[in-house]
């Protein structure tokens, strides 16, 4: 995986001298991509958990959490990390996405995204992590075992 230590970096505080005025000296903190796509994937997963995905309102026993995974989000989305789950988007084959299973469906007209299995990540706009769905398509256009 390509080494992003040269765009992300973050300080924390070290103990300094008590005799010094000027504060704590700032220590960078190297980070790999690794470490952001686990702990993204990680958060996604918790959100699918923790909210009602019909509502987007978190669940009444999980309410305490939600507030949690809500923050851990915003955090990433303020280092340019955005996770993008595709469940019930449309889906057309020129997506760059992995879809692990075709399933007929009926009621849909079109193929769908009928579950994300892992999101697509993106930081600063570039991905980093393609996502892997399965995909629904209209019942009409399967016959016997496989598809037209």
């Amino acid at each position: 995986m390509k080494d992003l230590r040269h765009i992300l970096s973050t300080h924390i505080p070290t103990h300094s001298d008590e005799s010094s005025n000027l504060g704590p000296e700032p220590v960078p903190i190297r980070i790999e991509q690794a470490l952001f796509i686990d702990l993204a994937c990680a958060a996604w997963k918790l959100h699918q958990q923790i909210f009602d995905q019909a509502t987007g309102q978190p669940k009444e026993e999980l309410r305490q959490l939600a507030r949690h995974v809500t923050v851990i989000c915003d955090r990433f989305s303020e280092l340019g990390l955005q996770i993008q789950d595709h469940t019930a988007e449309p889906f057309d084959s020129g997506q760059s996405l992995e879809v692990l299973a075709f399933q007929p469906t009926k009621g849909i007209s079109r193929e769908t995204v009928l579950e994300t299995i892992r999101p697509t990540i993106y930081f600063s706009g570039r991905r980093i992590l393609m996502g892997q769905v399965i995909v629904g398509t209209p019942e009409e256009s399967w016959t016997g075992e496989g598809k037209i």
